[in-house]
């Protein structure tokens, strides 16, 4: 008797850790999208069926029993590691209505509708991708008919995207090269036997550990030799300010990354664990750079925002000027495409932060920038122009 009702016990038990783990599944599968999560729950639950018949009908050896329990329990522990690392991804704006935003003034009437709509489609994507922060401008009639910006530039201290906070552009940088090259090509005093390319830069480049107080990209450095002067000081004088560009600029070789954070300089292991493990947890720790910069992000796990964000380590980009380092707002991005018709997307650590659409025929111009890798922008940048072109 006492046997009976041990395996009925062991049977029932086993059913509801199939239970739980066909729960689990079915909760991965619909709230991060892992394919195969529900199978392995189903497959689970089916297993601890026929097996918790064998084990009421006594017709299973106890090593065999202990084998069951250990295989659930390991799949158990497997998918609530998965619930766990859910859970640590919460949606940063789970209602879209709610997302804060910041706008300068109210559009003109004849772009009412289209900001109205446009809005509505920037705070769904900003909460479908679970992006930190947005910023979106749109050029039309020859000047900037809306800009706003949307969500956190800084996530831990609820920093919001202000008009005039700043993106990094990454590879985008180079449209703004191009145009600078492009100046002076037409002055005749920068010849190149090819068009500008984009130029490839490898994420373990170890420039990333050095400081450049001049650019040493192989583009920046030819057209400072064309013109004569500092390839930033150029591209200021040149390029963005005749355009109003006023809050474009290139990373410096020593504001970004005050703690030489990845970097030679960097302090000793011990000392990170105090900066990283004690000191930020209570408010302190280190400084990242300006707060006019919106902090980047990257996805916790692949490349999906979706299942969470963290910030990315700092890296020093000055020896890379023309090619990664400059930062702007989408506004400039629209004043700089609405007079050169030229548009990309810019990327960071192989993930796009940046597009900038324009359509020629229609007049429009389109810039988004997102503080987090891998972000849809011009996806978003599609939408927003559809709402404004009609």
């Amino acid at each position: 008797m006492t046997s009976t009702v041990t395996n009925l016990l062991k049977a029932l038990a086993l059913f509801v850790l199939g239970v739980a783990i066909v729960a689990a599944g079915i909760y991965i599968r619909r709230t991060d999208d892992l394919p195969g999560a529900t199978l392995l729950g189903v497959v689970s639950l089916l297993a601890s069926i026929v097996l918790g018949v064998k084990i009421a009908r006594n017709r299973l050896s106890a090593r065999t029993v202990r084998a069951a329990f250990a295989v659930g329990v390991l799949v158990a522990l497997f998918e609530g590691f998965l619930v766990y690392r859910i859970a640590l991804a919460a949606p940063l704006h789970p209602e879209p209505q709610s997302v804060p935003s910041a706008v300068q003034s109210a559009p003109s009437s004849q772009w009412t509708q289209a900001v109205e709509q446009a809005r509505q489609v920037v705070r769904a994507a900003l909460s479908d991708q679970n992006l930190p922060g947005l910023s979106v401008a749109v050029g039309a009639g020859g000047t900037v008919a809306w800009a706003e910006g949307f969500g956190w530039a800084d996530i831990k201290h609820r920093r919001p995207v202000t008009l005039d906070m700043r993106f990094r552009m990454g590879t985008g940088s180079t449209l703004l090269t191009a145009a600078g090259a492009r100046m002076l090509m037409e002055r005749g005093t920068l010849k190149l036997d090819s068009p500008i390319q984009t130029v490839s830069v490898d994420d373990e480049d170890p420039r990333f550990r050095q400081r450049c107080e001049q650019p040493v990209d192989a583009v920046s450095a030819a057209i400072a030799n064309a013109a004569g002067q500092p390839f930033l000081t150029f591209m200021q004088q040149q390029v963005f300010q005749p355009l109003g560009m006023n809050n474009t600029a290139a990373e410096s070789s020593t504001e970004e990354n005050p703690e030489h954070v990845g970097e030679p300089e960097e302090d000793a292991p011990i000392l990170n664990i105090i900066h990283d493990g004690l000191l930020t947890p209570l408010g302190g720790g280190r400084r990242y750079g300006p707060e006019t910069i919106a902090t980047v992000y990257i996805p916790r796990f692949g490349t999906d925002p979706r299942r969470g964000v963290e910030r990315m380590r700092p890296r020093n980009y000055s020896c890379f000027a023309g090619s990664m380092a400059f930062y702007s707002t989408p506004s400039d991005l629209v004043r700089f495409g609405l007079a050169n018709n030229g548009g990309g997307d810019g990327e960071l650590v192989g993930g796009r932060v940046m597009s900038l659409l324009t359509l020629p025929d229609r007049g429009v111009v389109i810039g988004v920038m997102s503080n987090v890798t891998h972000a849809d922008t011009f996806v978003l940048a599609q939408r927003v122009a559809a709402a404004f072109a009609r």
